[in-house]
């Protein structure tokens, strides 16, 4: 499918699945809207208003937008100070090799900064999830297989595989060049 079909196919149906993730949140009570990674970065959907008042108190400054069809709540960020990076990518379609890159620096300044960093795209477990993966992959020296799992046991319910995406394996195999 062309790239600005798929992005309009996608734009259409935004609203009803991210009724569909807030409905899986309500019902099932291990379908959390965010989970702590580690002690400097939290994976998550996109955040409501209130999700954002949260987030002084967990020490986040800064926040990597996955989403394509969210710019997320930009005054909301500017009252508390926080920054975002924003990495538009396509939902259903994983972030390419520099937006991973730029996104990993990004967390990586910030927590070096004793930051916290919110994570997301619209449900917490594809786009923004591979991010994380490969911050876990730098971060912690992990194979991708290893991050995912470390990954999944703070957050169940991200997608499937993502240790095998192209993206994450072209990731794994320049952080294995620079060590």
């Amino acid at each position: 499918m062309p790239v600005g079909l798929r992005r309009r196919v996608v734009r259409a149906l935004f609203h009803p699945t991210l009724w569909w993730n807030r409905m899986l949140h309500c019902v099932l009570p291990s379908r959390r809207w965010w989970d702590r990674i580690d002690e400097r970065v939290l994976l998550g959907a996109l955040p409501t208003e209130r999700v954002v008042a949260s987030f002084r108190a967990e020490g986040v400054r800064a926040v990597v937008n996955l989403c394509d069809e969210f710019p997320g709540p930009i005054e909301a960020y500017g009252r508390m100070g926080i920054e975002q990076l924003c990495l538009p990518t396509i939902d259903f379609t994983p972030p390419s090799l520099e937006d991973i890159e730029r996104g990993v620096a990004f967390i990586e300044a910030h927590a070096a900064r004793g930051d916290s960093v919110y994570v997301h795209c619209k449900a917490g477990r594809g786009r923004s999830a591979t991010v994380v993966l490969c911050w876990l992959v730098k971060a912690r020296g992990l194979a991708p297989d290893a991050a995912e799992r470390f990954l999944r046991e703070r957050r169940p319910h991200i997608a499937r595989g993502l240790c095998r995406r192209s993206e994450v394996q072209a990731f794994y195999a320049r952080s294995l060049a620079g060590r």
